[in-house]
Parts: structure tokens; C-alpha cells; sequence
């Protein structure tokens, strides 16, 4: 098997991220997570709301028909650093009043997505 066969299999098997929809009196914030469970996720993205801001999430992960809507609260915020691996750009949020069907799903999928022992699970736990 050549190099390029072997990047294009590992582009397949990798899972694309959820896209996360984050809103707060009616203003909306966007962003990526591949980093979750069941309590809460670090979300990717540019511009995140402040501390303690409560909304409404939805998470659209690939191949879902339709999102996953709950409740969250931001207990983790960085706009400002470098954006890397050590300091992401983005925020944590953690999930408020969790149903058990969503509970169940998300301790599926982050199963699948191996962010069960993730190092960025410390933000939102």
C-alpha cells in the first residue's frame, strides 16, 4: 500500500466534527467540537460569549438528520491566546438538565469520537 493510499484511509476513518450552534438572547455563536461527553464540550470558534452565559445549544453531528437541542451554560471562555492545542480559542460548555436519551447518545458518540478521557475534558466537567 503506497503513502497515499494509506493518508486516504486515514481521511476516511477520521470523524468529521460537530458543528455547534450556541444561542444567547438572541444573539448566535457558531463553532466545531470533536472534544465531548455526556456532561458538556469544548466548543472551537473565533468569538465565544462570555462567562456564565446561558442558551440554547444545538449539535449537528454528520450524518444526523436532525440536531440535538439542549441547554448549556459557558463555564470556560479564551478569545485571546494562540489558538493551539495548549489554549484553544473557544468555550466550554457544560449541559443543564440533560435528558437520558441525549445522555445515552452523547456517551455513545463520544465513545466513537474517543474523547471518553479527552485532556480538554477538564473544561467542561
Amino acid at each position: 500500500m503506497s503513502e497515499h493510499e494509506i493518508h486516504k484511509d486515514a481521511l476516511r476513518d477520521r470523524k468529521l466534527p460537530c458543528e455547534v450552534t450556541f444561542e444567547v438572547d438572541e444573539k448566535v455563536f457558531r463553532g466545531t467540537s470533536m472534544h465531548f461527553n455526556e456532561k458538556g464540550m469544548l466548543v472551537l470558534c473565533k468569538h465565544p460569549p462570555s462567562l456564565n452565559a446561558r442558551g440554547k445549544i444545538a449539535l449537528r453531528f454528520p450524518g444526523f438528520r436532525h440536531a440535538i437541542e439542549m441547554s448549556g451554560e459557558v463555564v470556560w471562555t479564551n478569545m485571546y491566546g494562540p489558538g493551539d492545542s495548549f489554549s484553544p480559542k473557544g468555550m466550554a460548555i457544560k449541559f443543564i438538565n440533560i435528558e437520558k436519551d441525549q445522555e445515552r447518545l452523547l456517551t455513545g458518540l463520544a465513545e466513537q469520537y474517543e474523547t471518553v478521557s479527552s485532556i480538554y475534558s477538564c473544561y467542561y466537567t
